[in-house]
């Protein structure tokens, strides 16, 4: 890395980053790093046998988030639960609401709500 106009250094020094940069090999580690802390401080588990899935118990139900890359899926049998978790999840984080889930990872998800039958 050379560094920016201005910064004197000789030419063995190297430079520490601060912060990771996008695109380097540590950025995934610590975008999850920094999601699931925020995951866990909301009052999520993470899943002791799956790191991309938390679970978080409510007064009427569970809610499930899992993670893969970027997105981001959160299903459970509390729908008021669900709406306020993202509420507070978009608080910190940019989110777009895509629909109802129908296809993940090549599977496809049936439910009482979404607009394709099963087949």
């Amino acid at each position: 890395m050379i560094p920016p106009p201005g910064v004197s250094h000789k030419f063995v020094e190297v430079c520490k980053l601060q912060k990771v940069l996008y695109g380097l090999k540590q950025a995934h580690r610590a975008w999850f790093q920094k999601f699931s802390t925020r995951f866990i401080s909301l009052g999520s588990v993470a899943c002791n046998h799956d790191s991309a899935l938390f679970v978080r118990k409510t007064n009427t139900g569970r809610i499930l988030l899992t993670l893969y890359v970027d997105d981001m899926i959160i299903i459970g049998d509390d729908l008021d639960g669900i709406a306020s978790f993202k509420t507070a999840l978009s608080h910190h984080f940019s989110m777009k609401y895509l629909g109802v889930l129908c296809y993940s990872l090549g599977i496809e998800v049936a439910s009482p709500t979404s607009p394709y039958p099963s087949s």
